[in-house]
């Protein structure tokens, strides 16, 4: 077996099925099972080598297992690992910590913890560019793909989970769920002494639905990779109960977002993600800072990080944004993006100020959503968003209490009231047009969109897409359709201004425009 070349073994080895298959069974159900490799590995060394360059290619991680990692990883199989992800597990709690929110002290605790598992991980990665002499690592992907405390919701257990479920239905549990820590913020202490790597190639966030990661760690944690080239960062915007909260969380975010651009840096995405009222009657909160209510500094933070020499790819997905981030008012000179090819975005349907980038279309008639008018739904909800339905005890056995539907109405979730399918003209024609003004100052471009979260009963929603001559669309209805520049808009039966159209025909050269209606 020896004399048969690595290579051919490696093929070889290539058609071992890792683990048996479990089909129609649930990701989260499925049950552990033990990997059919490792036997392989001891046929001879060369199958051992084939057999780990497997195994050690793509690993998860959960951050009490590093020790171990840090064991068996080590020589030859680090040069295998190419994509790494990593769970990071916060301290526990008790069945009666379920049915209360998290104190400050937790809160304190578990940015600890994941600071800890953080400054570990990095601590482990620093050796491999210092341990072996005269070797450089290999590129590495990082993924920081789940962040839970083991009573989190199904990180309980199925069958836990499943019992406690039916318990609290029954009401003979107390339990808050996600409810504990909606509103906790887990921060990275210590940045400062964060280790710095320059064999990461790749580095992201994944979005944790219920755990947040403050935005403003998560840009100084990705400041530390100095040589990678991809940064994917999915974070919370959705701190809508307490406004101030949010305000001051964008804000930081901005002053951190300049410490990010580098010369490696090639490919930038962000998803800050913020649920729009299902109310659609409701004002929403403003999301700038109260001193600069006219401002929107985050807007304008991604556009000067937007004209990086370096960065040919932004996306920005969900997020709320202001026509600043294209182009801001008043430039002292155009701004020029000398390699950006590629920039996609896909907007809230609320602006930062607090209004709506739509309104109700008066062509359709006015149903149900016209009892948001009265006086239960409309003229009591300031009333009851000072109600404080999240009332935490002082006593620590005695449960918390949360009323669902209060808080829904406090923050314009309940009721749903659905109508706004029409582009506001006094919103959207201002960020269509600075879309085309920096479109124009854009020389490699190749795709550029810019698509709403907002969907009528049908399905349709608002999408304007640029493709140049040579980039494909699934839009493209003939084949020569590909070798010129063209910009679709997916807007029903509204049209910009002549202005906006005016712009992109004289920014982009023989530009074809078509309008497509649902």
């Amino acid at each position: 077996m020896d004399s048969l070349p690595q290579e051919l073994i490696a093929r070889t080895a290539s058609f071992v099925e890792r683990e048996g298959d479990q089909p129609g069974v649930g990701f989260f159900q499925r049950k552990k099972t033990v990997s059919r490799l490792p036997p392989y590995a001891t046929v001879s060394r060369k199958w051992q080598l084939a057999i780990e360059s497997r195994t050690f290619r793509s690993l998860r991680l959960k951050s009490p297992e590093l020790p171990y990692l840090t064991r068996i990883l080590t020589g030859h199989r680090r040069g295998f690992l190419s994509h790494l992800a990593y769970d990071i597990v916060l301290p526990t709690y008790d069945d009666n910590g379920c049915a209360k929110f998290e104190s400050k002290e937790d809160m304190e605790r578990n940015s600890q913890a994941f600071t800890y598992a953080v400054h570990a991980l990095f601590q482990f990665l620093k050796t491999w560019e210092t341990g072996d002499a005269g070797k450089e690592p290999r590129w590495l992907s990082l993924d920081l793909s789940d962040i839970y405390s083991p009573m989190d919701g199904f990180h309980r257990g199925s069958d836990k989970y499943e019992e406690d479920k039916e318990q609290y239905e029954c009401g003979k549990r107390c339990d808050l769920w996600e409810h504990r820590y909606e509103h906790s913020i887990l921060r990275l202490l210590e940045h400062p002494r964060l280790p710095t790597l320059s064999f990461l190639s790749s580095f992201q966030i994944s979005f944790c639905p219920h755990r947040h990661v403050e935005p403003k760690s998560a840009v100084l944690l990705a400041t530390k990779l100095l040589g990678v080239r991809s940064v994917s960062l999915h974070l919370s915007d959705n701190e809508r109960k307490y406004p101030q909260i949010r305000q001051q969380s964008r804000h930081d975010l901005t002053t951190a977002l300049p410490t990010l651009s580098g010369p490696s840096l090639r490919d930038f995405t962000l998803g800050f993600y913020h649920k729009d009222p299902s109310n659609q009657y409701f004002s929403p909160p403003s999301a700038l800072l109260p001193s600069e209510p006219s401002i929107d500094h985050l807007s304008r933070a991604l556009h000067t990080l937007s004209q990086s020499v370096s960065l040919t790819s932004l996306t920005l997905n969900p997020i709320v944004i202001s026509p600043d981030l294209y182009w801001p008012t008043n430039p002292s000179k155009p701004p020029v993006w000398p390699n950006i090819r590629h920039y996609h975005v896909e907007f809230d349907m609320t602006t930062p100020d607090g209004d709506w980038y739509f309104i109700r279309d008066p062509s359709k008639p006015v149903e149900d959503d016209e009892g948001a008018n009265d006086s239960d739904d409309h003229n009591n909800a300031q009333d009851e968003s000072d109600t404080d339905s999240d009332t935490a005890s002082s006593d620590s056995w005695r449960p918390d209490t949360f009323n669902e539907r209060l808080e829904a109405r406090a923050v314009g979730d309940y009721p749903i009231r659905a109508f706004r399918t029409l582009p506001s003209d006094s919103h959207i024609n201002p960020l269509a047009l600075a879309m085309a003004r920096a479109a124009a100052q854009m020389p490699q471009l190749q795709s550029m969109s810019l698509t709403s979260s907002m969907r009528d009963p049908d399905g349709a929603g608002f999408e304007l897409f640029f493709h140049a001559g040579s980039h494909v669309s699934n839009l493209d209805s003939e084949p020569e359709d590909a070798n010129k520049a063209r910009l679709y808009w997916v807007v029903g039966s509204w049209r910009p201004e002549e202005e906006v159209l005016k712009v992109w025909r004289e920014g982009k050269e023989g530009l074809r425009i078509r309008f497509i209606e649902w």
